[in-house]
């Protein structure tokens, strides 16, 4: 909970801070294949929150992160805020809040559906203009397959939550035959 929030509340400062940069999604790129790669690789992990590392090193680390991305100044001088304030193990909430601002500002809707099996692309065009219609926002989608689902979707997108899946259509039925 307090990641979220805190999340936010830099993401958002950021976001301010880029409102005229035209880097503004390339920084949003960084920060969210930057927070991946602090999950998933052991050794960038350990070199940016091992306190045996002097922040002089982690600097370095961060400071090579922005370079690669070409983001400029801007977003090196974030991440050393993160180092200093011992922010930096907020990163990936700090990036999904800020690519929930991106999609706001352009009008976009991040939706997730995971369904059993992959969707043709047919269906993938047919669901996304359904989705759009309800939102009045234009769609993007993050499918993921879940075979345990059995058939069907499960669709969420910001606190809203369907799930039309057999497995939980399955639940839903044992629960009522079990309080009955």
């Amino acid at each position: 909970m307090q990641g979220e929030v805190l999340g936010r509340r830099y993401a958002k400062a950021l976001f301010e801070l880029t409102k005229d940069d035209q880097n503004r999604t390339a920084i949003g790129a960084m920060l969210a294949d930057l927070g991946v790669a602090l999950g998933r690789s052991r050794p960038l992990a350990d070199a940016c929150f091992n306190p045996q590392y002097p922040t002089e090193a982690k600097r370095a680390v961060l400071a090579e992160a922005v370079r690669r991305a070409a983001t400029g100044s801007l977003a090196g001088s974030f991440l050393d805020l993160l180092l200093k304030k011992n922010r930096l193990r907020f990163l990936p909430a700090i990036a999904g809040a800020y690519q929930a601002l991106l999609d706001e500002s352009a009008g976009r809707q991040r939706v997730s559906v995971a369904t059993a099996h992959p969707l043709s692309p047919d269906d993938e065009g047919a669901l996304r203009r359904r989705l759009e219609a309800t939102t009045k926002r234009t769609v993007v989608l993050d499918l993921h397959v879940d075979p345990d689902l059995i058939g069907g979707l499960v669709i969420r997108w910001g606190s809203l939550y369907y799930d039309g899946s057999l497995k939980g259509q399955l639940e839903r039925l044992h629960q009522r035959l079990s309080t009955a």
